[in-house]
Protein backbone atom coordinates (compact mmCIF):
# COMPACT_ATOMS: atom_id res chain seq x y z
CA UNK A 1 0.00 0.00 0.00
CA UNK A 2 1.29 3.42 -0.82
CA UNK A 3 1.15 6.14 1.82
CA UNK A 4 -1.39 8.81 0.94
CA UNK A 5 -2.14 12.12 2.55
CA UNK A 6 -5.70 12.74 3.68
CA UNK A 7 -6.73 16.31 3.09
CA UNK A 8 -9.76 17.53 5.03
CA UNK A 9 -12.56 19.07 2.99
CA UNK A 10 -14.05 22.33 4.24
CA UNK A 11 -16.91 21.62 6.64
CA UNK A 12 -16.22 17.88 6.84
CA UNK A 13 -14.29 16.22 9.63
CA UNK A 14 -11.64 13.66 8.77
CA UNK A 15 -12.60 10.20 10.03
CA UNK A 16 -10.03 8.26 11.94
CA UNK A 17 -9.73 4.51 12.12
CA UNK A 18 -9.72 4.35 15.93
CA UNK A 19 -13.04 4.52 17.79
CA UNK A 20 -13.74 7.47 20.08
CA UNK A 21 -13.69 5.18 23.12
CA UNK A 22 -10.15 3.94 22.44
CA UNK A 23 -8.69 6.44 24.91
CA UNK A 24 -10.89 5.41 27.82
CA UNK A 25 -9.81 2.63 30.15
CA UNK A 26 -12.09 -0.42 30.28
CA UNK A 27 -13.20 0.44 33.80
CA UNK A 28 -14.58 3.78 32.57
CA UNK A 29 -16.49 2.06 29.78
CA UNK A 30 -17.89 -0.47 32.25
CA UNK A 31 -19.02 2.33 34.56
CA UNK A 32 -20.71 4.19 31.70
CA UNK A 33 -22.58 1.07 30.59
CA UNK A 34 -23.63 0.27 34.16
CA UNK A 35 -24.91 3.84 34.61
CA UNK A 36 -26.90 3.68 31.37
CA UNK A 37 -28.50 0.35 32.32
CA UNK A 38 -29.29 1.62 35.82
CA UNK A 39 -30.98 4.73 34.41
CA UNK A 40 -33.06 2.65 32.01
CA UNK A 41 -33.99 0.27 34.81
CA UNK A 42 -34.90 3.02 37.25
CA UNK A 43 -37.21 4.83 34.86
CA UNK A 44 -38.43 1.64 33.13
CA UNK A 45 -37.34 2.77 29.68
CA UNK A 46 -37.53 0.41 26.75
CA UNK A 47 -37.39 -3.28 27.53
CA UNK A 48 -36.90 -2.60 31.25
CA UNK A 49 -40.59 -1.70 31.45
CA UNK A 50 -41.49 -5.34 30.80
CA UNK A 51 -41.04 -8.38 33.05
CA UNK A 52 -38.45 -10.80 31.67
CA UNK A 53 -39.96 -14.14 30.63
CA UNK A 54 -36.50 -15.75 30.51
CA UNK A 55 -35.09 -15.02 33.97
CA UNK A 56 -38.47 -14.08 35.56
CA UNK A 57 -37.45 -10.72 37.03
CA UNK A 58 -40.23 -8.14 37.37
CA UNK A 59 -40.48 -4.97 35.31
CA UNK A 60 -37.99 -2.35 36.40
CA UNK A 61 -35.28 -4.87 37.33
CA UNK A 62 -32.12 -5.84 35.49
CA UNK A 63 -31.95 -9.27 33.85
CA UNK A 64 -29.90 -11.82 35.72
CA UNK A 65 -27.46 -11.99 32.79
CA UNK A 66 -25.12 -9.09 33.44
CA UNK A 67 -25.02 -6.42 30.75
CA UNK A 68 -27.58 -7.94 28.49
CA UNK A 69 -31.31 -7.85 28.06
CA UNK A 70 -32.82 -11.17 27.07
CA UNK A 71 -34.27 -11.42 23.59
CA UNK A 72 -37.69 -12.45 24.90
CA UNK A 73 -37.85 -9.28 27.00
CA UNK A 74 -36.95 -7.09 24.03
CA UNK A 75 -39.57 -8.85 21.92
CA UNK A 76 -42.24 -8.37 24.61
CA UNK A 77 -41.46 -4.66 24.61
CA UNK A 78 -41.65 -4.45 20.82
CA UNK A 79 -45.00 -6.27 20.80
CA UNK A 80 -46.42 -3.92 23.43
CA UNK A 81 -45.26 -0.84 21.51
CA UNK A 82 -46.63 -2.22 18.23
CA UNK A 83 -50.03 -2.90 19.82
CA UNK A 84 -50.29 0.62 21.22
CA UNK A 85 -51.73 3.08 18.74
CA UNK A 86 -49.90 6.27 17.79
CA UNK A 87 -52.05 8.30 20.20
CA UNK A 88 -51.14 6.06 23.13
CA UNK A 89 -47.45 6.34 22.26
CA UNK A 90 -47.63 10.15 22.19
CA UNK A 91 -49.43 10.34 25.54
CA UNK A 92 -46.98 7.91 27.13
CA UNK A 93 -44.05 10.03 25.92
CA UNK A 94 -45.64 13.22 27.22
CA UNK A 95 -46.22 11.90 30.74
Amino acid sequence: MSPTTVLPLPGRPVRTTTPASAGLPPSALDAMLDAAYETHRRFRHGAFGEPCPTCHVPAGELCLARRSVHTARRMAHRVRVAQAGPFLRMTAEAS
